[in-house]
């Protein structure tokens, strides 16, 4: 019986074709399978290497052909993401998808989006503030890490004929470094301007001979030039792989050792700050036009071959992290636009994915610095007949910009003609160049050494730097309609603020709060969820006392209790707690005996537990004093709302001048609903920074309300928004 059921069965196996398929399989046929039919049908050749093809599968294969070969390519290949390369008529050539590069009209038509979104220079001047912090948020850089309190290490000095050169390698990072060469006049007197030299993908980087012919011949102009590597290239092999420059982190790397060799040259003594310049090629131009944007500091800009709208880098090192997702999403010419109305040079070129710059991009970025009344603030010097290279019409181009703007002397360099003469400058060999010594003997022991390492380093940096941020933003789950959900933190996390305040439950007709986070496994989910969205839970909210009347519960004890444990357990400081509206001490002020009472026994255990409850009155400021002397307690302290004095027609400045920095344990940064902080003519956020300021408060800006009338319940947009404004004011340096 059984050899009967296995002979019917082979006979069966043997009936059904092979590649028969159907739509319960989803007609699905190896790749390298569907790649022959092509080839067969459309008669072309598809060039791949067997491993791009090997284990994939297509779905629906038959279904996707189109009459021409390049559509049916594109619809076979692109849920792969993959792509083919037509190399000509008959002949394709098989890679990954480039997320980075664009057909050249959907790049000009993103731009054109983008750029449709104002139209005054009110309204451009908006979307650049909104942008720059955005920027830095999705670069990790906000707030910036502490630089490593070290010296850097240079090598000794080396004299040329008009220039000398030494080599610097800066400690960005515990244990990280960039490293560069710096070129200066061979004399000078004063104040000299300096160059910024990131280098770009070409092979060698800083070590290749137009590297050094460019910035010598800034040395010999009268500027000091410092040429430097980018991540994983260079010396930073040493350190790191070639395949990390290709994470997502090497851009955020490489802005941060931007930064930091800016704050180096800036602080020697023979730097003009007032001008400074920086240019680079390929990956350097994008990094150019990346660091003028974030870093006012640099007051002349020069990208070559680098910028496109369609085009937006094709290493992760320029686009791997979020910075395009920024404000509705933005492009690489728009970041280039930040630089207005500062000059800016532009250089293009015929054989690469800036070809057609003086056709669409550059229209733009003279239409944006038209609006300060600088339209030739901008220049583009477009070599239609040249490739991808940072050569000699290059950079003569960039010498006589940089000349012109900063200030230079020219005539070592560009004869009467303007034709650029690099002679008298020496080429280096490469191990000249090194700082850590010719085969990295010098690099100190306490080096990081792996890509995990830095991962490491950089979060741990972070993470201090954020402890020591004078003034932080957060937000309330409860305001983002995520009373006590995780989603709260991610959700956070997106719109860039630092922490937020996550609630205790409703309260009811229950004892105490409705709080699932004495669940261990909820609350330790929430932890981890914060941790790995390096947010902060800064406090526990009891809202419930809104509506409740903490006055008069007879159970608010217990409440309390559970609030404090459930802070002991996630290591939080601080917890709101509102009188509300029954405990109102303005409107009911024969409550106060009670309120007082049950405000000494709620601060004498905060006390004890080491942690602070803030409460939130409808009395001014000299009430306030008197009501914390009579509860005398320091686990008592005020969450200041500014819509409460705003409201009642009382100064804000002077109602937080009585209070002082001692009184208030958090700020509820916000006003009536109806218009953004940025929109309320009620609000001068910069003059109540600058009073913070002089009191020396710090501490949390808490977004409570403040949301556009039009979308009171959009969230993304109202605390998105109001978050990147209290960033800027607070935490813009």
């Amino acid at each position: 019986m059984l050899r009967a059921i296995f002979t019917v069965f082979v006979l069966f196996a043997c009936l059904k074709p092979a590649t028969a398929q159907n739509s319960d399989d989803q007609f699905r046929k190896p790749l390298k399978e569907v790649l022959a039919a092509i080839e067969k049908k459309y008669q072309v050749k598809i060039k791949y290497a067997d491993t791009a093809v090997a284990g994939k599968w297509v779905t629906y294969a038959d279904w996707k052909y189109r009459p021409d070969v390049a559509t049916t390519l594109s619809n076979i290949l692109q849920p792969l993401e993959m792509k083919a390369k037509k190399e000509s008529a008959t002949q394709f050539k098989l890679g990954s998808y480039e997320y980075y590069r664009w057909p050249v009209e959907e790049g000009w038509a993103e731009l054109d989006r983008i750029a449709a979104q104002y139209n005054t220079l009110q309204e451009w001047e908006q979307r650049k503030q909104d942008l720059k912090p955005c920027m830095l948020e999705a670069l990790r850089l906000s707030p910036l890490p502490a630089a490593p309190a070290v010296a850097p290490i240079v090598t000794p000095l080396r004299k040329y004929d008009g220039y000398t050169v030494e080599n610097v390698a800066l400690e960005i990072l515990p244990g990280v470094w960039v490293n560069g060469s710096l070129y200066k006049p061979l004399k000078y007197n004063g104040k000299i301007p300096v160059i910024l030299n990131p280098e770009g993908h070409w092979e060698k980087q800083r070590y290749r001979a137009d590297c050094q012919l460019r910035c010598a011949a800034f040395a010999k102009m009268g500027a000091m030039a410092f040429s430097y590597d980018l991540f994983a290239w260079g010396e930073s092999l040493l350190q790191f792989k070639p395949e990390d420059h290709r994470r997502s982190l090497a851009m955020t790397i490489q802005v941060l050792g931007g930064i930091r060799i800016l704050d180096y040259l800036l602080s020697l003594k023979s730097a003009d700050t007032s001008r400074v310049g920086i240019t680079g090629g390929s990956g350097g131009g994008t990094h150019t036009t990346l660091l003028t944007a974030v870093d006012k500091r640099i007051r002349v800009a020069a990208p070559v071959v680098s910028l496109s709208s369609y085009f937006y880098g094709g290493c992760p090192c320029e686009s791997g992290m979020p910075v395009h997702n920024c404000d509705g999403r933005t492009n690489n010419v728009e970041i280039a636009a930040m630089a207005a109305p500062r000059p800016q040079l532009v250089v293009s070129d015929g054989g690469d994915w800036t070809d057609k710059m003086p056709e669409h991009d550059f229209g733009y970025l003279q239409k944006i610095y038209s609006w300060y009344g600088r339209a030739d603030n901008v220049q583009n010097v477009h070599l239609p007949e040249e490739k991808h290279d940072y050569g000699i019409n290059k950079r003569t181009a960039v010498y006589k910009f940089m000349a012109k703007e900063l200030r230079l002397n020219a005539t070592p360099i560009l004869d009467a003609n303007g034709a650029a003469h690099e002679t008298g400058i020496t080429i280096e060999p490469e191990q000249a160049m090194y700082v850590f010594g010719d085969h990295g003997e010098k690099l100190p022991a306490r080096a990081v050494k792996s890509f995990e390492q830095l991962e490491t380093v950089f979060k741990t940096a972070m993470v201090s730097a954020n402890q020591q941020q004078r003034y932080k933003v957060g937000l309330i789950d409860l305001m983002l309609l995520k009373r006590q959900k995780a989603g709260a933190i991610t959700l956070t996390a997106q719109l860039g603020a630092d922490g937020v305040e996550v609630d205790m439950g409703g309260l009811g007709n229950r004892p105490t709060f409705d709080n699932k986070l004495l669940t261990d496994s909820i609350r330790n989910s929430f932890l981890k969820t914060a941790n790995d969205n390096g947010v902060e839970i800064f406090s526990l909210a009891m809202t419930g006392y809104y509506a409740q009347s903490f006055c008069g519960r007879e159970e608010y004890i217990r409440s309390i209790e559970d609030c404090i444990k459930t802070m002991q357990l996630m290591h939080v400081k601080t917890a709101f707690l509102p009188l509300g509206v029954q405990c109102d001490l303005r409107k009911n002020p024969e409550v106060r005996k009670a309120v007082v009472e049950r405000l000494k026994v709620a601060g004498k255990m905060a006390a004890a537990a080491g942690v602070v409850i803030g409460i939130e009155t409808a009395l001014d400021a000299k009430e306030e004093v008197k009501l914390l002397k009579e509860i005398a307690s320091p686990g008592i302290k005020i969450y200041f709302n500014f819509s409460n004095p705003l409201k009642e027609g009382r100064d804000l400045i002077s109602e937080l001048k009585i209070l002082g920095k001692d009184r208030i344990c958090m700020i509820h940064a916000t006003n009536k609903d109806s218009v953004w902080l940025q929109n309320d003519p009620q609000l001068d956020l910069y003059k109540v920074k600058k009073t913070l300021d002089d009191m020396g408060w710090s501490g949390w800006l808490v977004i409570e309300r403040s949301r556009d009338a039009r979308k009171p319940t959009d969230t993304k947009y109202n605390y998105g928004v109001n978050t990147a404004y209290l960033k800027r004011v607070f935490q813009d340096k």
